[in-house]
C-alpha cells in the first residue's frame, strides 16, 4: 500500500497517532475485537487495551515519543512521514567458516555475509554474530599474531592504488565545470531506482530496463561528475561506490527472477499466475511463494566483477550444518594442541 501511494502515484504517507483509524464510511471503525490474536494479546499483556494509539505507545514505549521529539519531530501533535526501507541485507560478502573474507584479513562479521540466512530470526542472528566474532577473533589469535606492516613496507603494497585514488581526487575537482547540484541529481536517480524495482516490489520487467539505467549511470558518473572543492569528495566518492553497488544488487535480483525466484517475506515479486493478496487489489499484485525444493532456495549467488570488469554470477550450493558428535576432551586436547585453527 505505501508502494501504491509513493512509488506508482507520487504521493507521501503519513501515520496519524493521535486518533484511531475510522472505515470512511466504506470499512468498519477501529476497534479491539478486529485484532488478530497475537495484536489483542500483545496490547493486553501490554496493559494498553485503551485511549489511541499516542496514549498506547506512552504507555509501552515513551522513550520512542522522546526520540522523535528530540530530532524535531513532536508525533503528539504532529503527523509522522513513513516508508518502507531496507532494515537488513543478509549478504554482501564472501565469508569462510572463521568469517575471514576473499580479501585477507578482513573478517566480515554478521549479516553481511549471510550467515543470518534468508529468514533472519532475530535470535539465531543475533547468535550468528556472536559465534562469528568469537571464531574470528580466536583465528586471528592464533594465526595473524604479527605486527603490522611499517610505512615503506606498506607503500610498497598500497602505492598504485594510493596513487590511483589520488589521481581520481584531482580529477574529480574541477572548480570551473562542477555543477553544486549533480551529485545530488545522482544520488536521488540511485535511491529512486532501487527503491522502484529493487525493493520491497519486484518484477522482471522493471528490473531489465532498469540494470541498462544504473551501469549508463554509472559510466556518466566516471566521465562526467566534477565537484567544486576537496570538501565534496566524501559525497563524490560516495556516489561512485553506491551506483557500482546499486548496478550489482540489481544484476543479482534479474539473476534470482531468471531463475524463477519468486516472493520471500521481505519483499513480493508479480507473478501473474499467482493469487492476490486481498480482493481489493487488482491483477497485477498477484504473486506466488518460493518452495522449498526451488533451485534459488537451494543454491547461494555469487556475483562479482572480474578483473575486466564484466560482471560474473554462479550459484553455489549452501554449505550444509556440520553433523558432529564431538567430545569434550577431545576437542578441548586438540584446541590446546592448536589443531582447531586450520
Amino acid at each position: 500500500l505505501v508502494y501504491q501511494e509513493t512509488m506508482i502515484k507520487g504521493r507521501r504517507v503519513f501515520l496519524d497517532f493521535q486518533k484511531n483509524p475510522t472505515g470512511a464510511g466504506i470499512l468498519d471503525d477501529f476497534n479491539f475485537d478486529q485484532l488478530s490474536q497475537e495484536a489483542y494479546t500483545y496490547l493486553k499483556k501490554s496493559g494498553a487495551l485503551f485511549g489511541t494509539p499516542i496514549q498506547r505507545l506512552a504507555k509501552m514505549n515513551q522513550p520512542a515519543i522522546d526520540l522523535y521529539k528530540n530530532n524535531g519531530i513532536d508525533i503528539t501533535k504532529e503527523y509522522l512521514e513513513i516508508a518502507v526501507c531496507a532494515q537488513h541485507n543478509n549478504g554482501g560478502l564472501k565469508g569462510n567458516l572463521w568469517w575471514e573474507s576473499n580479501i585477507k584479513h578482513l573478517f566480515p562479521v554478521g549479516e553481511v555475509n549471510g550467515t543470518h540466512g534468508v529468514y533472519r530470526p532475530g535470535g539465531s542472528a543475533l547468535n550468528s554474530g556472536q559465534a562469528g566474532s568469537l571464531r574470528a577473533a580466536l583465528f586471528i589469535s592464533k594465526r595473524y599474531q604479527g605486527d603490522p606492516k611499517n610505512e615503506p613496507e606498506f607503500l610498497k603494497v598500497a602505492e598504485n592504488q594510493i596513487q590511483a585514488k589520488l589521481k581520481m581526487a584531482k580529477d574529480l575537482i574541477k572548480p570551473n565545470q562542477a555543477d553544486p547540484h549533480q551529485i545530488w541529481k545522482m544520488r536521488a536517480e540511485i535511491q529512486e531506482r532501487m527503491s522502484a524495482c529493487g525493493a520491497h516490489i519486484r518484477s522482471l520487467e522493471k528490473v531489465k530496463p532498469a540494470i541498462q539505467s544504473a551501469w549508463h549511470l554509472y559510466s556518466t558518473m566516471k566521465k562526467e561528475l566534477k565537484i567544486a572543492s576537496a570538501e565534496e569528495l566524501p559525497a563524490a566518492f560516495r556516489n561512485l561506490d553506491l551506483c557500482l553497488t546499486h548496478a550489482l544488487y540489481l544484476e543479482a535480483i534479474d539473476e534470482y527472477l531468471d531463475k524463477g525466484g519468486k516472493s520471500r517475506g521481505s519483499y513480493l515479486v508479480m507473478d501473474g499466475s499467482g493469487d492476490t493478496p486481498c480482493d481489493q487489489l487488482g491483477d497485477e499484485w498477484k504473486f506466488s511463494l518460493n518452495q522449498e525444493h526451488d533451485v534459488v532456495n537451494q543454491k547461494i549467488l555469487e556475483i562479482w566483477l572480474d578483473e575486466n570488469f564484466q560482471v560474473k554470477k554462479q550459484w553455489v550450493d549452501v554449505r550444509p550444518i556440520p553433523q558432529e558428535d564431538s567430545w569434550f576432551e577431545n576437542v578441548w586436547n586438540e584446541y590446546l594442541k592448536d589443531n582447531v585453527v586450520r
